[in-house]
């Protein structure tokens, strides 16, 4: 069993290694479930791209390809949009999805662009970096929200 469950970390970071690297203090691997489980101090990097998390999820296809990832407790993120634009925040969980390069913030969601000074919140925001979409929801309780600086004109 151990054999099994080691040949699956081993070929599953493998397969990883030009694209995403994942670091954690324990790594659970279900080879029926198709799944590895990530605890403890998550750090995952992506080209530019960084997250950390108490906690990860990240779900194989029968190729054993990443096709999701979700992290969940204290998320942290910093991540590279279009035309090199630099956004980070925080939220609840954080869903990614390779194959459509689609990012779902949940709960409790803000991100900054410190170049531009503003400010989003919302409880869900979906970003694909293909199409350069962002669609930002609230809730009856809270609603969506931007805040931008406007640039002061000279006396």
């Amino acid at each position: 069993m151990k054999k099994i469950f080691l040949s699956l970390i081993f070929a599953f970071c493998h397969l990883l290694a030009e694209e995403i690297e994942v670091s954690a203090r324990e790594f659970i691997g279900d080879e029926k479930k198709k799944t590895t489980y990530l605890k403890g101090n998550v750090e995952v990097k992506r080209l530019q791209d960084r997250l950390k998390a108490n906690e990860a999820t990240i779900f194989l296809n029968a190729a054993n390809r990443p096709e999701k990832m979700q992290a969940k407790g204290n998320v942290q993120f910093w991540l590279t949009l279009e035309e090199s634009r630099k956004i980070q925040g925080s939220a609840n969980e954080v869903i990614y999805l390779p194959k459509n390069e689609e990012y779902q913030l949940i709960g409790n969601v803000i991100v900054r662009e410190p170049a531009k000074n503003n400010e989003v919140k919302g409880d869900k925001i979906v970003i694909r970096y293909n199409e350069g979409f962002i669609n930002v929801l609230g809730n009856d309780n809270k609603p969506a929200k931007l805040i931008f600086k406007l640039e002061k004109k000279p006396k």
